[in-house]
């Protein structure tokens, strides 16, 4: 990053022909914030649980369970778990699958009335990557987590599961490897 910035700087000041003029140096280094760029704020990684493979086109929280798989219990309001840029990992329970990876896009909408269950609240999300054909995903009990952590002893407690970032980032990879060509989400 210093070496583009030094290489700009020299560019600048050849530009510069009058004398008098602040040295182009002086202006950059005045003015650090607008020359550097800043990286993605940090996300997190979670496995949401579901009973069978799903469309990804949506997310929609309808129970408040998020559990943090080295610290436990969260707080069951979705708006302060789930940030933009959050990346979700698919976990089908029934075939025991990991099938899918989305990231958030927006804050987390509601709560709004629901008929069966009082309240839920929706997510925006873009699919990233999505196995199709269960008998291509990656059986969860054959994953080897880097942290020795292993998710499936909290999915039948849990819908929300946060990951440390190596299990996340494994996770993402092995789904992505195995995912074809994705077309947008409908």
């Amino acid at each position: 990053m210093s070496e583009s910035i030094l290489t700009q700087v020299s560019s600048e000041e050849r530009l510069s022909e009058d004398p008098k003029a602040p040295a182009a140096t002086a202006m950059v280094a005045a003015a650090p914030a607008a020359a550097t760029v800043e990286a993605p704020a940090a996300h997190n990684y979670w496995l949401r649980v579901h009973g069978y493979p799903s469309d990804l086109v949506r997310e929609v929280v309808y129970y408040h369970d998020f559990v943090d798989l080295e610290d436990g219990r969260l707080p069951a309001d979705p708006r302060r778990n789930l940030e933009v840029n959050d990346v979700i990992i698919y976990y089908a329970d029934g075939p025991s699958i990991v099938y899918g990876v989305a990231t958030v896009t927006g804050d987390v909408e509601g709560p709004f009335p629901d008929a069966r269950l009082g309240e839920r609240w929706t997510v925006p999300i873009r699919r990233d990557a999505m196995i199709r054909s269960v008998d291509k995903a990656p059986p969860a009990g054959t994953l080897e987590p880097p942290s020795g952590l292993h998710f499936l002893a909290l999915v039948r407690d849990a819908t929300y599961i946060r990951l440390p970032r190596q299990d996340g980032e494994y996770l993402v990879s092995q789904v992505k490897t195995r995912a074809g060509p994705q077309k947008a989400a409908e």
